[in-house]
């Protein structure tokens, strides 16, 4: 180790501790006071508008609760295909949409894959369209499988029914795509699936009857994302991922990239990991994940903002292309929409 990679490793402990002290002593009291106030403005009524879709799976014991924002209200073609393959793996939609703006060409689109479609004001980003979506979809007795989804991740990269019909009830309640040790332990949100001893549990049903709805992305991570998974954990409830965090941060020892840049990267990754320092594994280890794990998505903000400065993500298109015949264009068409400097994304799903 030189003496940069010493200071880069030292700053970014001293950082993490910070960043502990934060979490622990700091926000949980802000954060209970801000759900306490939120509380005692009494219930927000946030649907502005329930219309009925298609139903084409109006038997299925499975429902998925889908988040959907966007600024001007569009419906992307990612968005269209995700639906499709929850609808493919036998799940009934819910579609939840938290846009300013919901017309009738969007409404065009979604009706068909859906059983309903919820046009709400954004109150609570994503998890405000969990909580009023699960009320929608109404009694869960009755239900084997529920999913959560948002439009956060590009993706799926392969049929999702396989991967879902794999999940073994046997072993865990609840699952996900991957963890994080940002903050606490927890499942990353932008796609959960919950079964029975899961979703009928009296800590879910507690957990969404007093969640509070506060427009902060920090407040729905540590409240929503991370709370989602605490209350579980402390009712003993079984999660599982389909990638753990700790398999993808052990392949960073195997990775020996001949770019330059990229071998300071993954030096300083590697650090951090030993230093027990918590990195967002959808952008740190994103083609680790992809390529050696199968994980089936990729997070929009990674390719939009690309916060971590990964450099080796000017290859994502090849690296997605070696594991999948999906259509980029997709994607690549939704990125040149978000690149317009006249959208407001400040709204969007964590």
């Amino acid at each position: 180790m030189d003496a940069s990679e010493f200071m880069n490793a030292s700053l970014a402990a001293i950082r993490q501790r910070w960043r502990q002290i934060r979490y622990r002593a700091y926000f949980p009291i802000i954060d209970r006071l801000r759900a306490r106030l939120a509380r005692a403005g009494g219930p927000a009524a946030c649907v502005r508008e329930r219309i009925a879709g298609d139903d084409p799976l109006a038997q299925s014991a499975s429902v998925a609760v889908y988040v959907h924002y966007d600024p001007s209200g569009e419906v992307a073609d990612y968005v269209v295909d995700q639906l499709r393959h929850l609808v493919r793996a036998g799940f009934r939609v819910t579609f939840v949409t938290n846009a300013p703006r919901f017309p009738e060409a969007a409404r065009a689109r979604v009706s068909p894959l859906c059983r309903e479609m919820l046009w709400r004001v954004n109150r609570g980003l994503d998890f405000g369209g969990y909580r009023d979506g699960l009320t929608a979809v109404g009694d869960l007795e009755r239900l084997d499988r529920v999913v959560l989804m948002n439009d956060s991740v590009y993706g799926p990269f392969r049929e999702l029914k396989p991967i879902l019909d794999g999940v073994d009830p046997g072993r865990v309640d609840y699952w996900g795509i991957i963890d994080s040790f940002e903050q606490t332990p927890h499942i990353q949100s932008f796609f959960l699936l919950f079964f029975g001893a899961a979703f009928k549990s009296d800590a879910f049903g507690r957990f969404w009857r007093s969640m509070p709805l506060i427009d902060d992305k920090g407040w729905v991570v540590r409240n929503g994302e991370v709370g989602l998974s605490r209350c579980l954990r402390k009712a003993g409830l079984r999660g599982g991922t389909l990638v753990s965090y700790a398999e993808a941060a052990a392949h960073l020892e195997k990775e020996r990239p001949a770019d330059p840049a990229e071998q300071r990267f993954w030096r300083r990754a590697r650090l951090r990991v030993r230093g027990r320092i918590p990195l967002n594994p959808m952008h740190y280890f994103w083609d680790i994940i992809i390529l050696e794990f199968g994980c089936p998505f990729i997070k929009r903000d990674l390719l939009r903002l690309n916060p971590a400065n990964v450099p080796s993500l000017s290859r994502w298109q090849s690296v997605i292309a070696a594991r999948s015949a999906y259509d980029l264009t997709m994607i690549q068409r939704h990125l040149a929409a978000a690149s317009q400097p006249a959208e407001d994304r400040s709204h969007e799903q964590p």
